[in-house]
């Protein structure tokens, strides 16, 4: 028999080889004898089969290839046993299976064996054909049972199974028919092929078998999952899919047929779930995005609890390692995305559930999807709701969340500014398409207030400052237009309301407007104050705030006269609001416009100094007076006819207010004099008897007494015991200046009897007074100086009683000049200024004294009343104010042409002094930079102005007080040898009138760029922030009370202050308070110097009182 005879065969290569010959020729006579005789002809194959499959896993060493004779023994029995008849398909099954089954099967030996069963007896063709499925399950089961691992076998056998497997027994061709994988047979095994399938998925990754045969599988049959027999089988898929490791293409397979069969999802979603939790923890971030993108968001729609796969991604975002989230949370962030562009109510809530995880996603990356966040939000304006919806609220959270992490990374700006700049576009339009009146519902306006935030205020300009300002023109016309017909919406108010603050804060960042921009907000203004400033119940309406914020912002940036004409009919509105309607708060509005057009454009404030007088003493609004000192100059005029209600008011107003009374009378009193009269000088020593010394206005009140006194020194004969209890009993340095003035100026009049007579005084003063201080007692030893210079005779008369005082150089020197002793350098200077300012009183004093002489022989000792000299005066003022408006016109116009040029330097010599110096010199205005202490970035900045010198002249003057800045400028010139340029400036200023002194106490240097003011209680704090500021380069100059008190420090503080760049307030609560404080902080605003309020401590912001208006315009 056949069977025997093969199982005797040797498995020695070398013997087989060497009787190949007879063992070939013996077979083909068995199988020709088992045809001839009586024999079972299927049994006889049957037996023959089994016993070369015997020899088969016989074969001692399967993995090494045999030798070719032995491969084709076993080929010629298969051939024998292929022809008819054949034996069953089953037996045959049987038989391959015997050798799938081995565990050691991944070798060529088996291999070829396995296709030479398949091709010559058409297998698979014969299988499928049949329909036989048992038959073909136990074969698959047989297959299943094999991992074909990459590492099991060397590469040839490797690729030789793995061409068989996916290009025979399973095929990707439609061509092939002996194959198992047709759809017939696929479809109808389908259970069958999901096993098969989800075995290959599984050992996809660790063999290039499998992978191939799971290929096959995808494209010959992708509908494979589309539908289970046993429903089961599903849970098992999303069980067996996430074992690990897990295989890309069984995911992306089930991800497909979950695509097209969305009952699959929506009866496993708890599985599904299952599925992306496990994925996502595990890092399969690809797979897990393929996973919803096909299975799960196809057919959201159709999923009822969405929140349940929200709260699962919540549940899992702390879970996944911080190494893996960069990669991971942009699956997060799209999903809430997707979420939002469902566009349903339940949508938002979710979408807030995940972007809200704190610490989980890469914020910076992600920048540019914040686009998709504004695009996703706004989408929901379309969404009409009756009533506020706690749902869509969560659009407004969202785009919170949005600033807030925009807040922390700027970059996320340039994503949102287009689309926030589109979104309020839209939704600030009255009218719709239809050109009906259009409103919003209440979670868009909601929105738009935190859209407002994503606006990149780095690319903020002036078209989108008209876009706001047109925005807020049409809304207040629209409100006027139908305020009858809706009740009001607050949350639109609201809106528009955020739109007027940012635009109010783009303004600040733009800093300079187009005067078309100046046009379209006075426009805007105006129009809000026509409306009703309160709704019914009391509350303010939204077009006083929009006002309100937009005024007090846009105050500072008015630098011309043409853009602040603008807002004339504004200003005319508010004050007839605040004097005519009584509503008083316009008063601020006034106030705070009028405090920086004072500043930067007078000219226009002038015009309305007559209605500041007003307010002042008529309406009692006394904020504005700080800004009356300042526009004397413009219409004196006007300030003398208020000369009286000035005086009155001294009586009654407040700390602040009084010391700029005081001032404009100190004023007056210097450039006119002699309007004083003896009534009014009796009203002004009540008032100072009224005073202490501590009273900051007494510093004006003396300073324009004196200047009085030294114009009608007869005049303060009765009031001499006042002004010296101010010198003995507060040791007041201003009184003590006003008795030098009156003093001197009536010993010119009445020569040595009144010289003696004050000489005795001040002498007095001095012996009977042991505390007086330093700062009196030089005035008294001065006065005495000046005395003697007029009168040598009477002073020399009392040489014995200043002996008693030569220990202070004051005195040393009047000793001196009495015995006619030769002066020291310094004492001779000192000389010389005395006689100066003798000559200057003189001619005040003289020309009063000529005066009183006219009168006199007029009156022919009559008695004349002062009102009737004083309408000879005025009328002789008149024709002379006449003169001067058409010379003051004049000279306007020429400070109008060259303003920029001619601001501070005197014009009388400044031209040509500046023609000399911008000569190419080694003395020219650079060496005179240098030596009054510029740096030298800063004269290289000069360098590049079409006139040098000018610009570092008019910032010398700007910062220093003429007389100091002429002196110091003049004392250079002679120093760097430039007498040239210095006797211009000698002969102009003689040839006005003035001297310029020989010496002078003042120290030619240049003041510390910031000065620090502050409230006594916070010195140690200041004193840090002084040292830290000079750490950085910045000099700074501040009181720390070594410099004594009274007028002394009030100058040192004024030149700190006129020198200064800028002024930094240190504010707490005590500062608004302090009297002190209040007066440096008006000076800064009067010389024009910018000022930073710095809260030291928490306050009430702005602070109450008079400096309230001036902070509430600053950022603190």
């Amino acid at each position: 028999m056949a069977d025997e005879f093969i199982r005797q065969l040797t498995h020695d290569s070398k013997q087989f080889e060497t009787e190949w010959a007879n063992i070939f020729s013996r077979l083909g006579q068995l199988f020709i004898q088992c045809e001839t005789e009586n024999v079972d002809i299927e049994i006889f194959k049957i037996k023959a089969l089994d016993a070369v499959v015997d020899y088969i896993l016989a074969e001692p060493n399967p993995t090494i290839k045999p030798i070719f004779t032995k491969f084709a023994f076993v080929e010629a029995v298969i051939k024998h046993c292929a022809s008819d008849p054949l034996p069953s398909l089953s037996e045959i099954v049987r038989i391959v299976r015997r050798i799938l089954d081995c565990e050691m099967i991944f070798n060529q030996w088996y291999l070829s064996s396995i296709e030479a069963f398949h091709f010559k007896f058409q297998l698979c063709l014969r299988l499928t054909s049949t329909q036989s499925y048992n038959l073909i399950e136990s074969l698959l089961q047989s297959l299943k049972k094999h991992t074909f691992l990459n590492d099991q076998s060397d590469k040839t056998t490797e690729e030789n199974w793995k061409q068989y497997l996916s290009r025979r027994i399973f095929s990707p061709l439609s061509c092939d028919s002996n194959k198992l994988n047709d759809e017939t047979t696929m479809l109808a095994m389908r259970p069958i092929f999901q096993q098969i399938f989800r075995h290959a998925a599984h050992l996809s990754h660790q063999s290039r078998v499998w992978a191939s045969i799971l290929d096959v599988f995808t494209r010959t049959l992708p509908t494979l999952f589309d539908s289970y027999v046993n429903i089961d089988d599903a849970q098992i898929d999303f069980l067996l899919c996430i074992e690990e490791p897990i295989s890309n293409d069984y995911i992306l397979f089930i991800s497909k047929s979950y695509n097209r069969n969305p009952d699959l999802i929506k009866n496993n979603f708890s599985q599904a779930l299952l599925v992306i939790e496990r994925l996502l923890l595990g890092h399969h971030i690809r797979e897990v995005r393929y996973f919803i993108d096909q299975a799960i968001l196809a057919h959201i729609e159709t999923i009822i609890d969405i929140e349940a796969l929200v709260q699962m991604f919540i549940r899992v975002c702390p879970l996944i390692p911080i190494d893996y989230r960069k990669e991971s949370s942009p699956l997060f962030f799209d999903f809430a995305l997707i979420l939002l562009d469902l566009c349903v109510l339940e949508a938002p809530p979710c979408a807030v559930y995940l972007l809200e995880k704190n610490e989980f996603y890469p914020w910076k990356d992600l920048a540019p999807r914040f686009t998709d966040i504004l695009r996703l939000c706004s989408a929901y304006e379309t969404i009409e709701v009756e009533k506020t919806s706690s749902e869509l609220n969560s659009l407004t959270t969202i785009l919170q969340l949005a600033v807030d992490r925009a807040k922390a990374h700027a970059i996320i700006y340039r994503s949102t500014h287009k689309e926030a700049l589109r979104a309020i576009s839209r939704w600030t339009y009255t009218n719709d398409d239809n050109n009906n009146r259009k409103i919003w519902s209440n979670h868009v306006y909601d929105m738009g207030q935190t859209m407002l935030d994503l606006i990149d205020q780095r690319q903020v300009t002036i078209d989108i400052c008209i876009q706001f300002i047109e925005a807020l023109r049409l809304r207040i016309v629209d409100n006027e237009s139908t305020e009858d017909d809706i009740s009001i919406n607050h949350t639109m108010n609201s809106f528009f309301l955020n739109i007027a603050a940012h635009l109010a804060n783009y303004i600040d960042l733009l800093k300079v407007l187009s005067h078309d921009i100046h046009s379209r907000l006075a426009v805007l203004i105006l129009k809000a104050l026509s409306r009703p400033f309160r709704y019914e119940s009391g509350q303010m309406s939204m077009e006083y705030n929009i006002a309100e914020r937009l005024w007090h912002r846009l105050c500072p940036y008015l630098t011309n006269e043409a853009d602040v004409r603008l807002y004339e009919p504004c200003i005319q509105r508010i004050h007839s609001l605040a004097c005519d309607e009584d509503e008083t708060k316009f008063f601020q509005w006034w106030s705070i416009f009028w405090c920086y057009v004072t500043m930067k454009v007078p000219d226009v404030a002038a015009n309305y100094v007559e209605d500041f007088f007003q307010d002042i003493f008529e309406r009692k609004q006394t904020v504005i007076t700080s800004l009356l000192p300042m526009l004397y100059s413009k219409r004196p005029e006007t300030y003398h006819a208020r000369l009286d209600n000035i005086i009155d008011a001294l009586h009654s107003s407040d700390a602040n207010s009084s010391c700029w009374l005081a001032q404009i009378f100190s004023t007056i009193a210097q450039e006119r004099a002699q309007l004083i009269t003896s009534t009014q000088l009796d009203r002004v020593f009540a008032i100072i008897q009224s005073r202490t010394n501590s009273s900051h206005d007494l510093h004006y009140l003396f300073q324009g007494l004196g200047s009085v006194a030294n114009v009608e020194p007869l005049l303060f004969d009765s009031y001499r015991p006042i002004i010296l209890r101010f010198v003995v009993e507060f040791q007041s340095v201003p009184a003590m200046k006003c008795l030098q003035q009156y003093f001197v100026a009536a010993t010119l009049i009445r020569g040595q009897q009144s010289a003696t007579e004050y000489l005795s005084i001040l002498i007095d003063l001095l012996k009977k007074n042991t505390n007086i201080t330093n700062d009196i007692r030089s005035q008294i030893f001065h006065t005495c100086q000046l005395i003697g210079v007029i009168n040598k005779q009477a002073l020399a008369a009392k040489r014995t009683d200043l002996t008693a005082f030569d220990t202070y150089s004051g005195c040393r020197i009047l000793i001196d000049f009495i015995d006619d002793k030769r002066l020291t350098e310094e004492y001779q200077a000192s000389i010389n200024k005395t006689r100066d300012e003798v000559a200057q009183m003189e001619k005040r004093v003289t020309k009063t004294e000529c005066n009183v002489e006219n009168v006199t022989k007029i009156v022919k000792g009559q008695e004349l009343k002062v009102t009737n000299l004083a309408v000879q005066v005025d009328t002789v003022d008149n024709r002379l104010s006449d003169v001067s408006e058409q010379v003051a016109a004049q000279a306007r116009e020429i400070e109008r042409i060259d303003a920029k040029t001619l601001s501070h330097v005197p014009a009388h010599w400044g031209r040509e002094v500046n023609k000399l110096l911008n000569r190419r010199a080694n003395n020219d205005w650079r060496l005179l930079g240098k030596r009054f202490g510029y740096s030298t970035s800063e004269l290289r900045h000069w360098a590049l102005q079409v006139d040098p010198t000018m610009a570092l002249l008019n910032e010398w003057f700007m910062t220093h007080k003429t007389d100091e800045a002429t002196y110091g400028l003049v004392k250079i010139l002679d120093e760097i040898g430039r007498q040239d340029v210095a006797k211009i400036i000698r002969d102009a200023v003689a040839a006005a009138g003035d001297l310029i002194p020989d010496d002078m106490p003042f120290d030619i240097k240049r003041l510390p760029p910031v000065f620090l003011s502050y409230q006594w209680d916070l010195q140690q704090a200041v004193l840090n922030l002084k040292s830290h500021l000079e750490e950085a380069g910045y000099a700074c100059w501040m009181d720390t009370g070594q410099m004594g008190g009274g007028d002394k420090l009030f100058a040192k503080i004024d030149g700190g202050i006129r020198g200064a760049k800028v002024v930094i307030c240190c504010m707490n609560t005590a500062y608004a308070q302090s009297e002190n404080c209040s007066r440096e902080v008006h000076l800064a605003v009067t010389t024009g110097k910018p000022l930073i309020p710095l809260q030291m401590e928490k306050q009430k912001w702005p602070p109450e009182g008079a400096l309230g208006p001036i902070m509430n315009l600053l950022e603190t």
